[in-house]
Parts: C-alpha cells; structure tokens; sequence
C-alpha cells in the first residue's frame, strides 16, 4: 500500500521517491567537490559562538579530612568547622575520614588556610585537611534556595506536644543519606541539625506534607558553623628588655677579719682588765652592766 512523504507519493519499492533520493545524491556530491571544499562551504571551520564560551571553572568548596578517630561522629566534625555555612557533610568511618563541602568557596579556601597553619583535634587525633579530588556540585535549585535563606539546619515553631524526637527520627528516617545530627527543643521550638542542605529541603516538604505539621511554620536558622574562624593569636617579637639592675656590692677588705680577731683580742684584754678590777674592789656589785640578747633580764645569784 503506497504511504506519502509530505505532497508526494511514493511506491514501496521505486516510484518517484528514487528520484528525489537521486537529487539528495547529486546535491551531497556538489557539497564535497573540490571547489567546496577549497572555499570551506561544505565544512566550515569557524566554530559557534555558544560553543567558543568554555563551560565556568568549577569552585573547590569540599575538603578531605583524614586520620579520623573510630569513634568519630557528625557532631564531632560540626564541632570544627568553622569560617562558612555547610552545604554537605559525608562521613566514611571505613576509610577514617570525612568529606566538607562548604556553600561558598572563599570560605573553603579560608578554612583550610587555617587549618594548615593550626593543629585541630579530634579525641585527641591530630586531623589532617586536604582538597578533595571530586568536588560537590551544587544544583541550581538548591542554589536559589540557598540565596534565599535556605541551611542544613529546621527549626519548627511552635510544636505540638506529641512531637517528640522519636517521632521526628521515625517521620524523615525514609530520606536518603539523610543524618540527624541532634534534636533540641527550647521555648517551645525544635531545632533540627542535619547533615547538608538538600537534606533539609527534602525534610522540610516531606513534614510539610505530613498532618501531624500542618498548621507548623518549618523554616531554616543559621548554620553554627558560620561562624568566623578563632583569631590566630601571633605572638609578637619581644623586644629584649634589659637586664635588671644589681646593687653594687660595696668593696669587702680582705684583711677585714684579721682587724676583727684583733678586736676581740683588745675586748677580751679590756674585760680580763675589768675583771681584775672588780675582783679587787672587793665585789661591789654583783649586777652586770650587760643585758641578754633576748630582752630577759638577768638575775643575780
């Protein structure tokens, strides 16, 4: 049964779609003469402009960290990471390290500066910071959702009482990857601190979509790990203070104790004189004109 290509018909097997092949033919064969070919109409060498614009340098915003105690948890990673907001937090506790993906990469960039200038600690583990080989990509969408507020971190306002943590952990225990790092309530609140930001885009519309939050305002607060780097405490070049001032000692004669031996030789002459003396007038007195050297009065026999 003949079939038709645009206002033509065609046969199955021959017909006039022969000649139109027969044309296709003849106009290619033209394309790739030599006389084409020479003046660049069949393959043009200039290429398109959409295609001379090189794809945008990847920012390096994830950062590997190694030599990671066994017992080491998210919450012990938070705890150090400091300088900008996390997009992404991926622990592989088999290998002994992390990999940090931070939202901005002039944060990532500063993080590391400083670490590789101060020790940091975990259990007592000195922990070793390097770039990572394959560096976290972040989406468009989550990119609009971070320019408009979005973290890692839920706070849910005004929370009903049989809400609990348990609930929670149970109700967003289905999403993927996604690590509860810890649950805390105050003033009536529940804060929720999760591992990246996608995380908690798909947590968020997962409790939103859910009866027991209906009615609940669910938005995200500031990422702790924001917050600026400690100051380095450079120790300034002291200047060397001069050394400390010595009484002069005053000048010690050497012939000082030989006067006093013959002091004592001229004290014990003059008492041995004054012991005569008394001894022949007879004892007059019995009382010593010397007193004791502590103060004690001396009595007379």
């Amino acid at each position: 049964m003949p079939y038709s290509i645009g206002p033509v018909s065609c046969g199955a097997y021959g017909g006039p779609g022969r000649y139109l092949d027969s044309q296709r033919h003849s106009a290619h064969k033209e394309a790739l003469s030599p006389s084409a070919i020479e003046t660049n109409e069949a393959f043009p060498l200039s290429i398109p402009k959409s295609d001379q614009q090189s794809q945008p340098k990847q920012d390096r915003r994830t950062i590997i960290l190694n030599n990671l105690p066994d017992r080491t948890t998210h919450k012990d990673i938070i705890s150090i990471l400091r300088g900008g907001s996390l997009l992404d937090v991926y622990l592989r506790p088999q290998e002994k390290a992390a990999s940090v993906s931070f939202v901005e990469s002039t944060a990532a960039e500063e993080f590391l500066a400083y670490v590789k200038r101060n020790d940091v600690y975990i259990h007592n583990r000195r922990v070793t910071f390097s770039w990572s080989e394959r560096q976290f990509y972040m989406p468009g969408h989550v990119a609009n959702k971070v320019a408009r507020g979005a973290t890692r971190n839920l706070v849910i306002q005004d929370v009903k009482p049989n809400i609990t943590e348990q609930r929670l952990r149970d109700d967003l225990d289905h999403i993927h990857n996604l690590v509860i790092i810890s649950i805390s309530f105050a003033n009536g609140d529940v804060y929720l601190s999760l591992n990246s930001i996608h995380n908690s885009l798909f947590a968020r519309t997962c409790m939103l979509s859910r009866a027991l939050y209906k009615g609940l305002r669910i938005e995200w607060y500031p990422d702790e790990c924001a917050l600026p780097l400690p100051k380095q405490q450079i120790s300034a070049k002291r200047e060397s203070a001069p050394p400390p001032k010595t009484k002069a000692m005053p000048m010690i004669n050497r012939f000082q104790m030989l006067d006093m031996d013959d002091d004592a030789t001229e004290d014990s002459s003059s008492g041995a004189a004054e012991e005569d003396l008394t001894m022949t007038t007879g004892f007059s007195s019995l009382q010593t004109s010397r007193r004791s050297p502590w103060g004690v009065p001396t009595v007379a026999a």
